[in-house]
């Protein structure tokens, strides 16, 4: 699906894209030009504001959000930030082709040298993709211009060919930009390049055949296999660690999986290291797998989606538990507390189930997509759009984060490396087309979101505006405004926690087919005819597999797609000393979270009373007490306090 086909034309979503564009794009561009990012294109730098390796990719994902809102509705302001951007960027080219101002005006003798860990690939990656959805919005050449004729330098230095280097992009992301270069222009070398990139990982005969092993230039010395890190080199989450333990950030990077390079792609059954490197490569694999026809590929790809789905992703879609490495650990380890589960892994899951529809009639792709959305993803943002979530906890003690230098349950309106808050705000501009599908000639409703989608000029020639209460009411009626009187197959998503969504076709009850998840309608659809969706949005108890040992004895509670949990403004102090009673009924009220409409959540149950002794005899005394929940997505926008999702359960 392409952004134009579908708006979000009114209701939550639209309410939540108004305030992307408007504000948290602009607080993040505030946060971007005072930290020396837009500078430091120029060289107009202090030694303060010395620019990182992957700022442009700061940039070009900002910009990225940007150009898809401009799709949809021009805007001469942004437009106009936007190009200044653009002509600092390109102005750094070098003659071959080479744009990167880091290397070019800081470390121009490294370039290429330190694929592993240096992000220039990575950062090639998000100006393309940039300069595709640029071009896309303005029809102006001159970004993709500039990035083709980078791209063909890159193809110039990498391959198999005699002369070449056998490398690949330690941070993946770049594979993406080419094949969405390659389905907008057709041209066949970025494929080509794409396809490169990902069969050439982790073909290595032996550990000291690897190319990063080989390189010139290495994260650990030269020279021994132990040396000093430098920590300029190392991803924040693991840069104070480096301080006091060395030997174990040695390992740790000298284990191949944390870049995905330890086997094949085709090869790999578990899903291993840096989370956002894997997903991003996950999410080219199925890309390769559709464009090349490969069946290889595809069922490597669909072994590891079972594998996160299955043991490796929290309740909310995070995925990678591991604050150090920022990284999957093993099956069915999910810490609440020291949960890592990074916004941008999150995102690239969207990605990873959004390109495995496009193969595949399951229902499952959608489900993982609007539990992201709802959950996780809605949560990374403040609600006044100004502040961002880079972990996302599913347990949060303050004491307990400030002890161990985390961040403890408030939002950053700035971070140094800043990678979450762009890609958040590219991904809720773009969100449009995650709504609808296609499969054969058919037309796929995958999320219940308000919103127009024009498919007259395909085969299934349908035109349709759906309006929709999600989240707060289980009802979405979609009417068609547009068609061209003919028999169409259209499927309807069934929610993995509705397994009895009732459809009316005007007014009247139809049943229907179950396909794959789907409720399938097979009619000759005519202008004004109203199909009625009702879902059941009864509040529900989830558990967890009792092999993820932290959750064993608690239940978390949702209500339609949206999980809920207990913060201390409304529960007090030490929320893990409540027990809810899952036999009580659970009332609903109509609520506000600052200006934010919200369903609360209420239910007995009891509170395990203080008591002065450390250990005790007998079972701790319990006082029956209400638990209060509100939706996880609004929680840490009163100041900072406790939450907790898993709670004890009676």
């Amino acid at each position: 699906m392409n952004i134009i086909d579908t708006k979000i034309n009114h209701g939550f979503w639209k309410e939540r894209k108004e305030l992307n564009k408007n504000t948290s794009l602009y607080a993040v561009l505030e946060s971007f030009e005072a930290s020396g990012r837009i500078r430091a294109l120029t060289g107009e730098n202090t030694k303060k504001e010395r620019p990182h390796i992957f700022w442009e990719s700061d940039l070009a994902k900002l910009m990225e959000g940007a150009f898809f809102s401009m799709q949809q509705e021009k805007d001469e302001k942004l437009e106009k930030i936007c190009d200044s951007i653009i002509d600092k960027i390109i102005a750094n080219q070098e003659e071959d082709g080479y744009l990167n101002y880091f290397f070019s005006k800081h470390e121009p003798d490294n370039k290429f040298t330190n694929l592993r860990d240096r992000h220039e690939l990575y950062c090639a990656g998000h100006l393309l993709e940039s300069a595709v959805e640029h071009h896309r919005a303005t029809g102006n050449s001159k970004f993709l211009d500039a990035m083709e004729k980078y791209v063909d330098h890159i193809i110039s230095k990498f391959g198999r060919e005699e002369g070449k280097m056998r490398g690949y992009p330690g941070h993946q992301e770049i594979e993406l930009a080419l094949v969405k270069a390659f389905e907008y222009t057709n041209k066949q070398k970025f494929l080509d390049l794409a396809t490169y990139f990902i069969d050439e990982r982790g073909t290595h005969s032996t550990p000291e055949d690897h190319y990063y092993v080989n390189e010139k230039k290495k994260l650990l010395k030269e020279d021994t296999t132990e040396g000093e890190i430098d920590l300029s080199l190392l991803p924040s989450a693991m840069r104070d660690f480096a301080a006091f333990d060395q030997d174990f950030l040695s390992k740790t990077f000298r284990d191949l999986q944390y870049w995905q390079a330890h086997e094949r792609p085709v090869d790999q059954k578990t899903a291993e290291g840096h989370s956002v490197r894997a997903l991003y490569m996950f999410t080219a694999m199925a890309d390769l797998a559709r464009l090349n026809n490969d069946d290889e590929m595809l069922r490597a790809c669909k072994t590891l989606w079972r594998n996160i789905v299955d043991k490796r992703m929290y309740v909310h879609s995070g995925v990678g538990s591991a604050h150090i490495g920022e990284r999957f650990t093993f099956d069915y380890d999910l810490p609440n507390d020291m949960a890592y589960a990074e916004t941008c892994a999150t995102i690239a899951l969207i990605y990873f189930a959004n390109r495995m529809s496009k193969m595949e009639l399951n229902s499952e792709y959608g489900d993982i997509i609007e539990n992201s959305l709802y959950n996780l993803l809605l949560a990374s943002t403040s609600l006044d759009g100004k502040g961002f979530f880079y972990d996302n906890y599913l347990e949060c003690n303050p004491g307990y984060l400030h002890s161990q230098q985390r961040r403890h349950g408030i939002r950053d309106e700035y971070h140094m490396c800043s990678c979450c808050p762009p890609n958040i705000t590219r991904l809720f501009a773009s969100m449009d087309m995650y709504i609808y599908n296609s499969h054969e000639d058919s037309l796929v409703v995958d999320q219940y979101i308000s919103s127009e989608t024009n498919f007259m000029n395909k085969p299934q020639g349908i035109k349709l505006n759906q309006t929709s209460d999600f989240p707060h009411k289980g009802y979405s009626k979609i009417e068609i405004i547009d068609s061209q009187n003919k028999n169409t197959v259209i499927y309807f998503r069934i929610p993995s926690w509705d397994k009895n969504m009732q459809i009316s076709i005007n007014g009247v009850k139809t049943d229907y087919e179950v396909v794959n998840g789907y409720a399938k309608i097979n009619k000759k659809w005519q202008k004004g005819d109203v199909v009625e969706l009702n879902f059941d949005f009864s509040p529900r108890y989830v558990r967890t597999n009792p092999n993820v040992r932290y959750n064993i004895g608690r239940a978390c509670l949702f209500r339609g797609p949206v999980l809920y949990c207990l913060e201390e403004k409304d529960n007090g102090q030490y929320l893990n000393k409540l027990v809810v009673n899952t036999n009580n009924n659970i009332e609903e009220k109509n609520d506000k979270i600052n200006s934010e409409d919200i369903i609360s959540l209420t239910v007995k149950g009891f509170k395990f009373k203080d008591t002065n002794n450390l250990y005790l005899d007998d079972k701790p005394n319990m006082g029956e007490n209400s638990l209060k929940f509100i939706p996880y997505y609004c929680w840490s926008n009163r100041g900072e306090n406790e939450m907790l999702v898993w709670v004890n359960e009676n």
